[in-house]
Parts: structure tokens; sequence; C-alpha cells
């Protein structure tokens, strides 16, 4: 096998080339919206003052009951919250139902391009003086003008691609903001009926968390009206102080002098 030698063959050619292409844009929102239904109980109507004066005390030791620096205590619940407010004595029970919304927009036009231009490209060919592999001059020269044919290809290819890709470029801009535009409007459809269906939702959760709630607050109050009872029987010099708790029900003795 002798060295190798190469027929190269270089070609140029016209490129002229007119299309209509559709050109879209797809933009989508995601946000997430939610429903809420609220209950305020006035407890100055049901609960004694006594008991109302202890219950801060009672809520800051409580685990779960955090006061925030407007002075309300809040305790989370799964699927609310509760509230109470020791400055007007209530307590403020909510429901809360989220849900994750999702819309799109599109938008799409149809541009007009043209490519007017001249391509080049190079071929190559590969032969051995010994004819080795079967291969001649002939051969290879045959070869380069095939390889030309497919690098001419190629490069008219690369550059109707590069137009096609220029011509996007000049109205993306505009086609994202106008399915932008719808994007917004959809969602902003779509969370608004949602929220409705999950305000419903909320009021009937509404009716769990209350159960839930109220019951944290009588355990706290039970502990509130101790407090207080105990407060009293102390100021008045009580005597044999005795406090206990039975399944859930609370017994305080004292004896007092008359």
């Amino acid at each position: 096998m002798c060295n190798p030698r190469r027929v190269r063959v270089r070609a140029t050619r016209e490129l002229a080339h007119a299309w209509e292409q559709e050109i879209r844009r797809r933009v989508t929102r995601t946000g997430e919206t939610h429903g809420e239904a609220r209950i305020r109980e006035p407890l100055g109507d049901t609960v004694g003052l006594p008991a109302l004066t202890a219950l801060p005390a009672v809520l800051a030791r409580t685990q779960g009951w955090e006061q925030g620096e407007d002075g309300l205590f809040r305790h989370v619940l799964h699927g609310g919250s509760i509230v109470y407010d020791p400055a007007t004595r209530e307590l403020e029970i909510s429901a809360r139902v989220a849900a994750t919304v999702t819309a799109s927009g599109e938008a799409a036009t149809v541009v007009q391009a043209e490519v007017n231009d001249t391509v080049e490209a190079e071929g190559v060919g590969t032969y051995y003086d010994d004819n080795w592999g079967g291969l001649t001059e002939e051969d290879a020269t045959q070869e380069a003008h095939q390889d030309l044919e497919r690098a001419l290809a190629a490069a008219r290819q690369d550059r109707l691609d590069e137009e096609r890709r220029l011509a996007e470029e000049r109205e993306s801009g505009a086609l994202d903001e106008q399915a932008g535009a719808r994007a917004d409007r959809a969602y902003s459809a779509a969370a608004e009926a949602r929220a409705g269906e999950l305000r419903a939702a909320a009021e009937e959760l509404l009716l769990a968390v209350g159960v839930e709630g109220r019951n944290l607050l009588h355990r706290a109050l039970a502990e509130a009206y101790r407090d207080a009872l105990l407060a009293y029987a102390r100021l008045r010099g009580a005597e044999r102080l005795n406090v206990s708790e039975t399944d859930g029900v609370l017994e305080i003795e004292f004896d007092l002098r008359l």
C-alpha cells in the first residue's frame, strides 16, 4: 500500500429560496389560590370575667399556642387555625383550602422569509497509486463529487436553518408578550373560578376545624377556671385546698371561714 492521495473538488452554488413558516409560542402560568371561611365568637357572653382574665396566662404556657407581637394568641390546626384576642375577648375560627391552578396562553403568526445567497463547499476522495483496495483515481474523483454534493446540501440546510432561526427571533418577543398576556387572563379566570369552589370547601371544613378548635379552647378555659378559683380561694384564706382531675373532670375542694 503506497501513500494515500486525495482528490479535492470545490464548488459554489447559488441559493435562492423563499418560504412561509408558522411561529408559535406557548406560555404557562402556575400559582396557588385558596378559599377561606371564618367565624368570630365573643366569649364574654358565656364565660365569666375571672376565667377570661386568667385565660391569657394559660394560653401562654400551653403548647401549640403562640402569642404574636399583636398580642393575639394563635393555634394552627389541620386545615385552619384559631385565634384568641385578649383585648376583645373574641375567638376567631378560620379554615383555609388551597389548590394549584395552571393556565396557558398561545400566540402564533406566519412569517415570510427569503434567502438569496451563495454557499461554498469542498469534497474529498482518496485513492492509492497502486490502486490498493480497488480504489482508483477515477473512484476517488467520483467519491469527491459525492462528498461535495453532501457538503453543499449540508451548507444549504445550515443557511436555511439560520434564516429560520433569525425569523423566529424577530417575532419571538411580540409573540411571547401576546402569549403571556393570554396566559395571565386565562390564569385569572381559572383562579377566580377555583377560588369560588375552594371557598365552598372551606365552609364545609370550618365545621371540623371549629370542633377541634373549641375543644382546645375549652381545655384552656378549664385551666383558667381552675386558676381563677384557686386565686379566689387563696385571696380568701382558704384552707385544705385539694385539686384533682378524673376523666377530664376537674375537682377543686377547699374550706372557707365565713
